[in-house]
């Protein structure tokens, strides 16, 4: 499974720098492991290039088949046998049921809602063997609703199934006229994480402040403060600092990198995005880099509501056989032939205060002088990257950048 969450993770800072695209004045934040989880559903039923193209853009082939074979609890004694095969995609469903099941897992303390679901057109049957392989390995489920005649109708549906899975937070996931009589076959991923954090801040150690966007330009901001102890590091080769903020129970925390104050801090967290790789960020978040120190913590608060189309995304990207009427080959999950995925459709939603996070993440982070006085101060008052992961296998849940909170 640990080869699993090394793609999950390449795959995250892929995707990262293609929505980005150049505009560091832009907020981002998306789900990486649900949208791995999902694509994962859809490679279960590819096959040949269809297959091909997602296994190398979202690092599947990468995945090893020499990890630990013992059982699994969350796996059907049926299906444990067939996974002794070298197949690659029971493989990866596998090691998807594991990861998915440790997720599960947290959900005692905090609310963690990855809303997955592919809508499929009525008169496209889906096999019986697919449907069975989501639902046990991915938690995702399978829907047929009539695209051909009532498109409307099945847009306002999937938009308050949505809805209703992140607790009224994403409204309107499809917009008019973006399902129509021509629609097939739609993935929704949607995802709701609400949390509070292990040291809370006291509202009225609140302030007003000023954020730096640019060289140029500031806004004002609510900034909570307060004094503890927390893990943090300096980066020397990007001259950032990392913090790391745990939530209840401490099973999910939220890192954040922040590069050094400059005249133009926009460059900084250029030179930290193009640096920031799947093996850097296991160094940069270990307990050789990170030691626990009393830092005085002055972090703002803000609210981020994104959403992306990711099927020019996921085209640049490599993946361009799957949105092909005439060249996709989901023949694992209906056996007609013309079967092509219409739309991939993301949406988060994240909202930070003194009490923890809501619908996804935000962090700040701990400047660390050489001198290590005795507190450390860390003021988060211009752009920085966060991601929040979950400890015991190191697997970013939600990733971002917040350039104006």
């Amino acid at each position: 499974m640990d080869s699993l969450v090394a793609a999950n993770t390449k795959f995250c800072f892929d995707l990262f720098h293609k929505i980005s695209r150049g505009d560091y004045h832009k907020n981002i934040f998306f789900c990486p492991l649900s949208l791995s989880a999902a694509l994962g559903m859809v490679r279960l039923g590819a096959r040949n290039d269809s297959a091909h193209q997602i296994d190398e853009v979202l690092h599947f082939s990468e995945i090893s088949q020499n990890e630990s074979k013992e059982p699994d609890p969350c796996l059907k004694k049926n299906k444990q046998e067939e996974l002794s095969s070298n197949d690659k995609s029971a493989l990866l469903s596998c090691y998807f049921g594991k990861l998915l099941c440790k997720l599960d897992s947290i959900k005692t303390d905090c609310t963690l809602s990855i809303a997955n679901r592919l809508y499929g057109e009525q008169e496209f049957p889906i096999c019986q063997e697919y449907t069975d392989g989501v639902i046990q390995f991915y938690h995702m489920t399978t829907e047929s609703v009539d695209f051909q005649k009532h498109p409307e109708k099945s847009r306002q549906e999937i938009n308050y199934w949505v809805e209703s899975q992140s607790q009224g937070k994403i409204k309107e996931l499809f917009s008019k006229d973006t399902i129509n009589d021509t629609t097939v076959l739609v993935l929704v991923n949607a995802v709701y994480f609400k949390a509070k954090w292990e040291k809370y801040f006291d509202s009225e150690n609140t302030v007003d402040a000023l954020f730096s966007l640019n060289e140029n330009e500031k806004k004002n901001v609510k900034m909570m403060t307060q004094k503890g102890r927390y893990r943090i590091g300096f980066i020397e080769e990007v001259k950032a600092q990392i913090l790391e903020m745990r939530y209840t129970k401490g099973e999910l925390s939220m890192f954040v990198l922040l590069p050094s104050c400059s005249e133009d801090n926009l460059k900084g967290l250029e030179e930290l995005e193009r640096k920031v790789t799947y093996e850097k960020i296991v160094a940069w978040s270990s307990s050789e880099n990170m030691h626990e120190k009393t830092v005085a913590v002055s972090f703002p608060q803000f609210t981020l509501e994104d959403s992306y189309d990711l099927n020019s995304i996921l085209q640049d990207m490599g993946v361009t056989d799957i949105f092909d009427e005439r060249r996709a080959d989901l023949t694992g999950i209906s056996p007609t032939p013309n079967l092509y995925l219409s739309k991939i459709v993301h949406k988060t939603f994240m909202e930070v205060d003194e009490n923890g996070s809501e619908a996804v993440a935000a962090s700040g982070i701990v400047g660390m002088a050489k001198s290590m006085p005795s507190v450390v101060e860390f003021k988060v008052d211009r752009p920085f990257l966060l991601f929040i992961s979950h400890n015991k296998t190191q697997s970013i849940v939600f990733y971002g950048r917040v350039s104006s909170p």
